[in-house]
């Protein structure tokens, strides 16, 4: 009973730390939720780490600190959350707050992806079209996006886009192409717009319409700028 008690409080000490970062909430806000956050961690909440981590990683309410981050992420991960065992395979691949590591990168995606996380499924394949800490297989890194674009990861369904472009691990095809590029630009993907903008002036895999690519172009300009402001 006490033990079922220690549990309900944690739960709810975890629960009101993230209702602190809903919505437009200040900083002051943020540190409140950090806090909590920590208590529920230290009491053995395994979500409240997840979340840690990407506080530090973001910096949301505290400085980031990606050794920190990094810490709790594999703290979460260790215990089978897929998204932080995610987190720690992108931490190693890009060098963050550790030593990079492609190898120890790709360990940690794929076992993300067999439990079912969609954009380490996608990161895994992506390794497997590069070889990157694995050995490269142009096929498996393909079927491995595509599973992942089906699952609406945009980037993803960029990938998919150019690997139909380049007949790269599956057949060369401008229709399916275009139809991966146009799926990932609805979702605010700038490169696959500027792709579409692109097939629609060359009339690759769609007869040629310099309206729609300047229109497409134009998109692809606009969200570009938007991601670095």
């Amino acid at each position: 009973m006490a033990r079922l008690e220690r549990h309900s409080e944690v739960v709810k000490t975890f629960r009101k730390a993230i209702g602190k970062f809903s919505g437009r909430q200040s900083w002051e806000e943020f540190s409140a939720g950090v806090r909590l956050l920590k208590q529920a961690a230290d009491r053995g909440c395994v979500q409240a780490h997840e979340w840690l981590g990407a506080v530090y990683d973001y910096g949301l309410g505290v400085r980031p600190n990606r050794p920190r981050a990094l810490v709790h992420y594999m703290n979460a991960a260790r215990s089978g959350k897929t998204n932080a065992q995610y987190h720690v395979g992108v931490f190693y691949f890009e060098g963050r707050g550790v030593k990079r590591s492609n190898r120890l990168a790709v360990r940690w995606f794929r076992l993300a992806a067999r439990g079912g996380d969609e954009d380490a499924t996608d990161a895994l394949g992506y390794c497997y079209r590069y070889g990157l800490g694995i050995q490269k297989d142009s096929r498996r890194g393909f079927e491995l996006q595509l599973k992942a674009a089906r699952r609406g990861v945009a980037r993803a369904q960029f990938s998919v886009g150019v690997c139909f472009s380049r007949g790269e691990g599956t057949r060369r095809s401008p229709r399916e192409a275009l139809r991966w590029y146009l799926r990932a630009a609805r979702k605010g993907h700038s490169g696959a717009a500027h792709n579409v903008g692109h097939f629609y002036e060359n009339g690759l895999g769609v007869r040629t319409n310099k309206r729609l690519a300047r229109s497409w172009y134009h998109r692809a300009d606009v969200l570009r700028k938007k991601k670095t402001t």
